[in-house]
Order: C-alpha cells, then structure tokens, then sequence
C-alpha cells in the first residue's frame, strides 16, 4: 500500500514526528510504500530519507507517478492541502492532542474517517469539533521495543531521576523538581530542546534513570525501558504509574488530562513518595507487553485497508463543486490567522532589514526566528509583572511601617514633631 503521511513539521524529534518515523520504518519494513509531506523539514527528514522515503516540502516533488492509495493526514493544515492535491484519494484525518490548534480536524470533502491517539482527542472530535462518534477510530500510541532495551531491576528507593521533555528548562518547572528531588536525596536532570541537549536516541538515558518525569510518548518509552514513571510536564504534575492505573493512564495517553495539580515542591514529594518498586514493575511489563509499535501499525494497517475499500466501493465520491465550495470555506475561515500572520512577519522583517526568504527551508528559519522573538517578549514581560509585584509588595510594606510610626506614641511634642517631618517626606 502507498500511504502519505502530513505533519506540521519533520523537523526536531517531538511526539507527533517520532510516531511518523516509527510508523513510517514499521511499515517500510512490512513492504509497504511510504511518503512524507511538510512545509518545514529538517532533522527528523533526513531520518526518514536515511531509510528510502521521499519527503518533500512540495507535493509536486514527489516521485514522477506516485499517487498515495491514502492520506494518514496529522495536523489539519497540512492535511488539508494534500486533500486538495489528490482529490481522488480517501484521507485519515488524526487527532493526536486535545487542546493544540494544529490537532483541529480537516473537513476535506474526500476525508473518509477519523482517528484519534487517546480517549482525550476522541472527546475533543466529537464534543469540540462536531465530528460523527462513528467515524472515529481510537489507535493508541505503541514504542518500538528493539529501540529500547530493557534496565536492569529497579532500586528499592529511586536515586537519579530525569525529566524528559522538550518544554523542561533551567528555570522552569524543572528547576522545583529538581530541587524537591535534591530533599529526598535524588539526583535530577533533564533532557530535551528546551535544556539543549536532546539527543536521537534518548535509550540509554533512560536506562540509567530510576524514576523519569514525562508525559506521552516520552512516558510511554520510559516505562518500556523499565523506569518508574510518574505523568508529568510543564502544566502539571499527576501520579506514579502503576499496574493498576496503567491502562486507563495509556487510554489518556499521559497526556494533559492525567495531570491535575501544579508542579510545586510539595506536590512533587507527596508523588514521589508514592514510589513502590513492585507497582512499576508491574507497569513496565505491562507496557513492554501490549504497548508495542507492532500493535498500534497493525491497528493502522487495519485502517487504511477498511478506509480504502469502503472508499473504492463509494458511489457518491465528491466532485469538483464539493472541492470548490469546501476550499472557499477553508480560506474564509482561516482569512484573519494568514493576514495577522503577514503582518507579524512584515513587521519583523522591516524591524531587521531584511529581505524576503527564497525557498521552503529559508521560510522556515524566518519562521522560526520570529517565533523565538515573540516567546522572549513574553518572557520579558513575565519577569517585568514579577520585578513589579516584588515593587508593589515593598511599596506596601514601607506603607505599613510608617502607619505604625504614626500610630505610636512617644509623647505629645516629640511625637507631633516626628510625625509632622514623616508626613513632609511622603509629600515630597
């Protein structure tokens, strides 16, 4: 089968470009013949070039006569423009998040079905987004078991954790794990972009790592390799996973909506404390068992083959006027989102003096860049509301000892002489 697969990017190693990849090798593998299609490439492209898939930043760059058989479609935009580009083609349009605005659903006349990574994205499809209960199919996220051995047994009491995600930096959320962690006389680092050094092959970290933090795919490779894992991430922290809350953990994808409370010292050392060595190896065999990357791409093969047939068997395929009238929707909708991006982009490129970019891979730097800018902005001026509120709080504090002084009382004219030089200096 020829399978076309869309992301937002083939870029740096991130959940949505891993599961492509693994998918993309398993299937390879299987003898199928897969493509890849984005706007904005770069390590992760080269991966899947490495292993003999074309991938391109343009859809006319594919292979001369190459025509996918179906789209496996993640993130709507890129979805949508190869909905355009093969109209005769049935299209798999994916939800792998609940919340993000790329997970959003393409409404393609020739989209033939849903799928959803979790129980979370199937409630968002269907509560959010409007889409037929029916036509959703749930296929959870698998981890390619060769690709992370088994560690050696875990510790009666964990010494060296990890936080394992892209969004962990010096001063963020990691900097209260860790220092929680340092209480409890663990040793806590972290890997990922955000700590820039996030590596391909991030197996023998994990290896040698008793307990990690993590959320989805990242949690669902820890726990394959063996480490006690507890669902956490920027937004907050959940529990340790267990044998007993594994199943309904993994259906949630560790996602999100596994972690109520905030990442605070306290909450950090009430989950640590849940650790017990014979409930995480419970989970880790559990996850080695039934959350294999053979699985989930039999649950997609299975997929493509019902989509496709059904899509052959179709009497009423869209026509011309179905695309027409759904690509003036598609632009309509999204007119306000392209004019603000223009500007932004106009605006910066006129601040820096510079020219346009030639090319997909200078868009994407550019892109990139001012992405970068807008965050520090941000950054800037959530150190300013602290620097302020810091201000505020000694301005009310100097207010409540001078209110105190002249409250006191150290007799009729010292006092009236004191109070009467304090209320001079606040006027002046």
């Amino acid at each position: 089968m020829r399978i076309l697969f869309t992301n937002n990017t083939f870029d740096r190693p991130a959940g949505t470009e891993l599961s492509a990849f693994d998918a993309i090798r398993r299937l390879k593998a299987l003898g199928h013949e897969a493509a890849a299609f984005s706007r904005q490439l770069g390590e992760v492209a080269e991966r899947l070039r490495a292993l003999g898939a074309p991938v391109v930043d343009d859809l006319d760059d594919l292979p001369e006569g190459w025509t996918p058989e179906i789209v496996h479609g993640q993130h709507f935009w890129e979805t949508s423009l190869a909905a355009l580009r093969f109209p005769g083609t049935p299209v798999l349009s994916f939800c792998r998040g609940a919340t993000p605005w790329q997970e959003a659903p393409c409404r393609a006349p020739n989209v033939a079905g849903h799928v959803a990574v979790d129980e979370d994205c199937r409630d968002r499809l269907v509560e959010e987004e409007g889409v037929a209960p029916d036509s959703i199919t749930v296929v959870l996220n698998g981890v390619d078991a060769d690709r992370f051995p088994p560690r050696p047994p875990l510790p009666e009491k964990p010494a060296r954790a990890l936080v394992f995600s892209n969004y962990a930096k010096p001063d963020n959320y990691f900097a209260t794990i860790r220092a929680a962690c340092a209480g409890e006389d663990i040793d806590c680092e972290a890997l990922g972009v955000g700590m820039g050094n996030a590596v391909a092959d991030p197996a023998p970290l994990l290896a040698g790592s008793d307990l990690v933090f993590a959320k989805g795919k990242a949690a669902l490779e820890a726990l394959v390799t063996g480490c006690g894992v507890i669902v956490c991430d920027e937004p907050g922290i959940g529990h340790l996973v267990t044998g007993a809350n594994f199943e309904s953990l993994r259906r949630r994808s560790f996602g999100y909506s596994c972690m109520p409370d905030p990442v605070t010292a306290e909450n950090v050392r009430r989950v640590v404390g849940e650790w017990r060595r014979e409930a995480c190896r419970e989970a880790a065999e559990t996850a080695r068992r039934t959350a294999t990357l053979e699985a989930t791409v039999a649950a997609l093969l299975a997929v493509y083959e019902s989509t496709v047939d059904a899509w052959n068997r179709r009497a009423d395929r869209p026509g011309p006027e179905a695309f027409h009238r759904w690509a003036t929707g598609f632009f309509t909708e999204n007119t306000h989102a392209f004019k603000l991006g223009r500007e932004m982009q106009q605006i910066w490129r006129e601040g820096m003096r510079l020219e346009p970019p030639i090319g997909a891979a200078e868009a994407t730097a550019e892109m990139n860049r001012i992405l970068h800018s807008f965050r520090q902005v941000e950054e800037r001026i959530a150190k300013y509301e602290s620097r302020l509120q810091q201000r505020d709080a000694k301005i009310l504090n100097l207010k409540q000892k001078l209110r105190s002084r002249e409250s006191g009382g150290h007799g009729d004219g010292d006092d009236g002489e004191k109070r009467g030089r304090f209320r001079f200096w606040r006027r002046s």
